[in-house]
């Protein structure tokens, strides 16, 4: 009497996930084998595609056929066996050489007898679906990957939706992770600390349960995921899933990475707010940090140079505490700050020159429609005169070829105009935005926020004499001149007066609105600086910005 095993199989891959499962077909070969009385020595099963060779189960299933423990296989389908030749291929030598007596499946049964074409027509079947599904999957993938629809496992705060098959944000994580990547973007934590934000929100190792280890943390940071883009085989993809940070953050983030492992600070050191900030004014060398416990108990963190200039020896001894140099940092950070008041008249002036700015837009789209209608009737009458028999082909070709290109570059003209959704005005109202946000940097006194601040807005940041000096970038220079002027006068209306006054509120501009309006040419790059737009006094000629400009320039005051 034959002997069988019963191998049941489960691919994990999509093309398996409609087909009956190992229980199933278990219950279905176990009500064969009871109605036609077979003698099983084993159930296998195996969880594992069969589209390549080296299933561990069905390797060492045909071994025990090979010596001898069986004679028969029972299966629900011949494609559960094989999807592959290689596997298919032993499979029917077993058969041919009468090891294997039996392949008995719910439909069917397989003798060494039979022909062997339909045998392997069954498998070539089976490998070519499989072959035709992986390929259908891939451009499936593609097309997704058009679209912008990440296709792969959601990373850490987001989960696949899978009616959608779309990636959305946790609605418990998204939130606390957001946090948690704004803090390391300060640049004022260390992966340590970050380490422990994650475990308080409760995000350790799937497997371990212990916290995640840096080299997890750092890939989290490093992937671009994260501010709304996606790699797909080496190249990215815009991706239409919601950003969990911007762009900007993304960036400061990579440069708190790169700071985080150059800089090694010791446990008492991450205390020390101003570390990697500031320059000897003496010798140009790093400023350092230090913390002193007294007996009472009481902490205090001084700044120092580190004297480590072989070439300058260093001629300032003095130590900063903390507080000394917290208000340094203050007092520079108010000289770039614009307050409530003026950030208020500065947007509203930006708001007209928007809307100047659209309408010249609009003007000029309005002109390229005109001359693209005029060599469209252009074109259509060389067309109709060509199909009248008033033109030769080569006429047509003389008279019609030159206007083709015109049309196309019209067009894309066009296209471009009405893309441009961005002003040009934009940076500039960040500009404002920002340096008023600094003002309440420093009404909060947030060091850490007024430390980053002064970084980005300035250079050669000297500390001398427990003296903090910034040279600022443009067009920060001009603002802090401008605070500088309003704070030595003790008049209001002269306080006003240096501030921005335009057109609407008393029809002249002054010393500081031509400063700002020079902000405004900054950041818009434009090549015209028409001065008689704004209307200036014949009393600016004395200004010493003005006698500058008027270099070369034909300015009638």
């Amino acid at each position: 009497m034959l002997k069988y095993f019963i191998y049941c199989r489960k691919s994990s891959e999509d093309e398996d996930r409609q087909l009956l499962s190992i229980d199933a077909q278990y219950a279905e070969l176990n009500q064969i084998a009871l109605e036609k009385g077979l003698v099983i020595v084993d159930r296998l099963e195996e969880s594992k595609s069969a589209k390549g060779p080296g299933r561990p189960v069905f390797n060492d299933m045909l071994r025990r056929i090979e010596l001898g423990e069986a004679d028969g296989i029972l299966c629900w389908a011949l494609h559960r066996i094989a999807r592959n030749f290689d596997d298919g291929g032993r499979i029917i030598g077993l058969l041919q050489r009468a090891q294997i007596k039996e392949i008995r499946t719910f439909e069917r049964v397989y003798l060494p007898s039979d022909n062997v074409i339909m045998m392997a027509l069954e498998f070539g079947i089976a490998n070519q679906y499989v072959r035709d599904l992986s390929r259908d999957i891939r451009r499936g993938i593609r097309e997704k990957v058009r679209r912008g629809v990440y296709s792969g496992l959601a990373p850490m705060g987001y989960f696949n939706e899978p009616k959608l098959r779309t990636v959305e944000p946790d609605p418990e994580v998204f939130p606390k992770m957001k946090a948690i990547f704004g803090k390391f973007a300060t640049g004022a934590f260390s992966l340590r600390a970050i380490q422990l934000e994650f475990e308080k929100i409760g995000i350790v190792g799937n497997l371990s349960g212990k916290p995640l280890t840096f080299g997890t943390i750092v890939r989290i940071f490093r992937n671009p995921f994260y501010y709304g883009v996606f790699t797909h085989t080496g190249e990215l993809h815009q991706g239409v899933h919601v950003p969990l940070i911007s762009k900007e953050t993304f960036d400061r983030i990579q440069a708190a990475l790169l700071k985080v492992g150059k800089t090694r600070h010791t446990k008492g050191n991450r205390e020390l707010t101003f570390l990697d900030f500031a320059t000897c004014g003496s010798c140009g060398y790093c400023i350092t940090g230090e913390r002193h416990v007294k007996k009472s108990g009481l902490r205090f963190h001084y700044y120092r140079c580190t004297r480590k200039n072989k070439n300058v020896p260093c001629e300032d001894r003095s130590f900063t505490r903390e507080e000394k140099f917290g208000l340094e940092v203050k007092r520079n950070v108010g000289l770039v700050t614009i307050p409530n008041k003026w950030k208020e008249r500065f947007l509203a002036r930006i708001e007209t020159w928007e809307g100047e700015e659209s309408q010249a837009k609009q003007k000029r789209i309005d002109a390229l429609r005109a001359e693209q209608a005029s060599l469209k009737t252009k074109l259509d009458r060389l067309n109709t005169a060509f199909a009248d028999g008033g033109l030769d082909l080569a006429e047509f070709k003389e008279m019609k070829n030159p206007l083709v290109p015109k049309k196309v570059e019209l067009d894309q003209q066009i296209v471009m105009l009405e893309k441009s959704k961005t002003s040009r005005l934009e940076p500039l109202k960040k500009w404002v935005l920002l340096a008023n946000e600094a003002e309440t940097w420093a009404l909060q006194d947030n060091r850490l926020e007024m430390k980053s601040f002064l970084k980005k807005v300035g250079s050669n940041r000297i500390l001398r004499a427990q003296t903090l000096t910034v040279s600022f970038t443009k067009p920060w220079n001009s603002l802090a001149e401008t605070v500088v002027a309003v704070r030595d006068s003790s008049d209001i209306s002269a306080q006003t007066s240096r501030w921005w006054r335009w057109a609407e509120l008393n029809r002249r501009a002054d010393k500081v609105s031509l400063r700002f309006y020079i902000v405004y040419q900054t950041f818009t790059r434009s090549p015209s600086f028409n001065l008689h737009t704004l209307k200036f006094a014949k009393h600016m000629q004395a200004i010493p910005e003005v006698s500058k400009l008027k270099q070369g320039r034909d300015l009638n005051f």
